[in-house]
């Protein structure tokens, strides 16, 4: 509404005008309304918004423009536009586009640029401007969208493909892929190095073509069953495939299936990789650690036979008697050889002959084969050990001719040249022309068990041997007087302790010194011996009748009675009184004296 004075009807009056603005009003409040809700819609846009003029002066700039370039409030927008905070490279591009912008020269709408923030890191920026009426007048909008991540994400998916692309072509495995019926659709270069072909002359053939036709089956089902339920054969699967110049190469196969969002099959993409080296290799490893093995268990049964043979040599070392080798010899060579059969054979004092003392398995202990003469043995008579793998060729021992045939070893048991016995293994296999391990290993330790047997053997011969010098009387092979000491004091002191009487008889010749001097010292001497050959016959193995002194002679009798003490010392003289000797022609007659001392029990004593 407006008034103002008018000249009317010969009159000053007021004019009233009233124009009805009612559409403008309505008008106007839409364009105010649609203005909030633009400003509206700008201030929660994720885009960076920014109105600026011609000259560049900012009028707007919402909350997402302060965080993309880091911003606190609009004053530092003001003060610092955002092209301030471009990279080297995009403001120039910007002075350009806006000198373009003043000349009214067309410039891009829409441009990629990098920014520099005021925390020093660098932001990618999808810049956009276009023109709009703010605040009355035509301004500039300018959307900054940041575009960072995907950049980011851009690249890594240019540079995980380039890497792809890379692996796939500078691999030395051939990588493919096929397609449902089986056919090549891509083959990586690498199959020219391996295979020899082109790639491009497998695409679109079957890759069942240049399968071994045995091996097609196993490869199919492994890839059916991958299509059908993603199963993959742990360690993948092995396969022949053939070389341009006909020769089978070993491969390894694996892969997968390829689908699509939709889970329909779109292809299958397999490697192979060449092993024919590496399972020649493995081939070649499996038979050298067959071999490997085998050396170990030699050295372990090797290791094994010395400490046995170690074992008894100590054992037979502590030997005292010829008799406690045997047993010790025999346990020896059942853990040398437990699948084996043999005897122990020493030579008799006779010297004509060899005798077992002992034998282990199945050896036969017929009298035919366990006492021979030192010829029957072609071992002995060689003098080194004589090996049989073969029975069929021989030659064969005389003295094995009643025992069945099979792979046997004769170890001559020697010292200084001199027979001491032999050592005779038999294995309890049957011959088969090649002998056995056993033999064959023996054929190795032969010399050293000969040794340690001959010399364990000969040390006990002559510890034994000097152990009955030193108590035996050399001319009757009676006991002497220090050995007669040692026990009569050990049998009293027994039957002391057991309350068990003990038996002595002491004698001797009447008149010996007369007879020597009658007849001489050779029919003393000769009487001796005969008297010790008596004693040695008519005592027991417990009794220990020895030689007192020149012609006196004293018998223990462990657990004898008085009774029969003096019966058999009565007996002892009964047998001498009856004794015819005959020296150089001249029959000798014989005076003798026995006087037993018979003790009742322990050290109690009685004369008669």
């Amino acid at each position: 509404m407006s008034m103002r004075q008018v000249f009317w009807d010969g009159k000053e009056q007021n004019q009233t005008l009233y124009h009805d603005i009612t559409e403008r009003k309505q008008v106007e409040h839409a364009l105010k309304l649609s203005e909030r809700n633009f400003r509206n819609s700008m201030d929660s846009s994720t885009f960076g918004i920014r109105i600026s003029n011609q000259n560049d002066h900012t009028s707007y700039a919402n909350k997402a423009l302060l965080e993309i370039f880091g911003y606190e409030n609009i004053d530092e927008v003001k003060k610092s536009p955002p092209q301030e905070h471009y990279s080297p490279a995009a403001h120039t591009s910007w002075v350009m586009r806006h000198e373009k912008l003043l000349r009214g020269e067309p410039m891009p709408k829409q441009v990629d640029i990098d920014i520099i923030r005021k925390d020093g890191t660098i932001r990618n920026l999808d810049v956009s401007m276009r023109d709009v009426f703010w605040d009355g007048q035509q301004q500039f909008q300018t959307l900054y969208n940041d575009i960072t991540e995907r950049k980011a994400a851009e690249a890594a998916f240019h540079e995980s493909e380039e890497k792809y692309r890379l692996i796939v072509e500078n691999s030395s495995d051939i990588i493919f892929t096929l397609n449902g019926a089986g056919d090549f659709i891509y083959i990586s270069a690498a199959v020219k190095n391996v295979l020899g072909y082109n790639a491009t002359d497998l695409i679109g053939r079957p890759f069942r073509s240049v399968l071994h036709p045995d091996d097609i089956k196993i490869v199919q089902e492994a890839i059916q069953r991958n299509i059908i339920d993603g199963h993959q054969a742990p360690g993948g699967t092995e396969y022949r495939v053939r070389h341009i110049t006909g020769e089978w190469r070993w491969h390894n196969g694996t892969g997968n299936t390829v689908r699509d969002a939709n889970g329909k099959f779109l292809y299958f993409i397999g490697m192979g990789r060449d092993i024919t080296e590496m399972k020649r290799l493995a081939e070649e490893t499996k038979r050298t650690n067959e071999k490997l093995n085998i050396m170990i268990k030699k050295l372990e049964e090797q290791q094994r036979q010395n400490s046995i043979l170690t074992e008894m040599r100590d054992m037979l070392q502590a030997c005292s008697k010829m008799e406690e080798t045997a047993p010790i010899i025999m346990g020896s060579m059942k853990k040398l050889f437990p699948a084996s059969q043999g005897a122990l054979f020493l030579l008799s004092n006779s010297r004509s002959d060899l005798e077992s003392v002992v034998t282990w398995g199945d050896f036969p202990t017929g009298s035919e084969n366990n006492i021979f003469s030192p010829d029957a043995c072609w071992g002995l008579r060689r003098g080194r050990a004589h090996v049989v793998e073969d029975v069929s060729v021989g030659p064969i021992c005389p003295h094995l001719i009643h025992t069945t045939p099979a792979p046997y070893v004769c170890l001559p048991l020697m010292a200084k040249g001199d027979i001491l016995g032999l050592l005779h293994l038999k294995n309890a296999f049957n011959t088969n022309g090649s002998g056995n391990q056993e033999i064959a290993d023996l054929k190795q330790m032969a010399t050293t068990l000969s040794e340690y047997l001959s010399l364990s053997i000969a040390n006990v011969k002559l510890s034994e041997s000097l152990s009955k010098q030193s108590i035996q009387d050399p001319q009757t092979g009676l006991y002497n007087r220090r050995f007669m000491e040692e026990s009569l004091q050990r049998e009293i002191t027994r039957a002391a302790r057991k309350q068990t009487p003990i038996g002595i008889i002491m004698g001797d010749l009447d008149h010996f010194k007369k007879f020597n001097d009658v007849y001489g010292h050779a029919a003393g001497d000769k009487i001796i011996s005969e008297i010790g050959k008596l004693f040695n016959d008519k005592f027991r193995g417990s009794d220990i009748a020895c030689r007192y002194g020149g012609e006196e002679f004293l018998i223990i009798l462990p657990e004898t009675s008085p009774e029969d003490t003096f019966k058999r010392a009565e007996a002892l003289r009964e047998e001498i009184k009856k004794l015819e000797m005959v020296f150089q022609g001249q029959i000798l007659g014989i005076i003798t004296w026995v006087s037993p001392l018979i003790p009742k029990m322990g050290l109690e004593w009685m004369s008669c």
